[in-house]
């Protein structure tokens, strides 16, 4: 008998083929499931949402057994991996991430991360995001989501159920022996406070811009969303269509007892 809870999962995200959070999940994935793929973006495909490639075609170059780099966006490479290697086996779980940087509030339509799992969802795959916060890009602290996110994904495995398994997780940016409890969290709103654009000129002279947001979220406190889960230390779980959790909104659970 098999020791492993999967025969079958996709990995993918939305920073890239190289990037430190995938290789985090496939140490993670190999001891979920028995058979596991790799299917991501050549480069970083941030803020692409679920967006597909319609005016380009697509091209994918293989990184090892199982492994392979497609150059469109997540939603792109679920999509790439149900038509050519897994149409007659489908995986169990599409796991997407592990993101840089925490996915929540209005950044979560944009997010890649989460466009691959909706992606998913739209397939009738179950799919969980994982995104992993944090105040430092240079000096990251993984080891929240390395010490919880197996037994997160067993436990919301594990209680699907008929309504699916369709989640966005985020794990908060501190030590893993900070986070004692997880929470279920409503998506917030709010934190864009409007978009804004850092302008150039190219070596031609010609105009550019790049496109970005002003954030602020100081404002938000509602205990019950995500933002303010994360900002008290407590990993974040969000379903993303209409999941019976086994917590209600804002409900926590120690993460001893997953």
């Amino acid at each position: 008998m098999s020791k492993h809870l999967f025969r079958r999962v996709l990995l993918t995200n939305d920073d890239g083929i190289a990037a430190p959070g995938l290789a985090r999940l496939e140490r993670l994935a190999a001891e979920l499931a028995e058979d596991v793929w790799v299917v991501a973006p050549e480069h970083d495909q941030s803020g692409t949402g679920q967006g597909i490639s319609l005016h380009a075609p697509l091209r994918v170059f293989r990184h090892g057994e199982r492994r392979y780099a497609v150059s469109g966006t997540p939603s792109d490479c679920v999509m790439f991996a149900m038509a050519e290697w897994m149409r007659d086996e489908r995986p169990d779980l599409v796991l997407s991430g592990i993101n840089s940087g925490a996915n929540i509030g209005d950044s979560v339509p944009y997010s890649g991360t989460i466009g691959a799992v909706m992606s998913a969802d739209l397939l009738g795959l179950p799919a969980i995001g994982l995104s992993q916060a944090f105040h430092d890009r240079a000096n990251i602290d993984w080891s929240p989501v390395e010490t919880h996110a197996l037994a997160i994904v067993r436990a919301l495995w594990a209680r699907a159920g008929q309504d699916g398994c369709c989640w966005n997780v985020n794990f908060p940016a501190c030590s893993a022996a900070e986070v004692s409890h997880l929470r279920m969290a409503r998506q917030s709103r709010g934190s864009v406070a409007g978009p804004r654009l850092v302008a150039g000129h190219d070596a031609r002279g010609l105009p550019y811009w790049w496109l970005g947001f002003a954030h602020s979220s100081s404002h938000i406190v509602d205990p019950q969303v995500d933002v303010c889960a994360l900002r008290d230390r407590r990993i974040a779980i969000t379903p993303l269509r209409d999941t019976r959790g086994w917590l209600e909104w804002g409900q926590e659970q120690p993460v001893a007892e997953l």
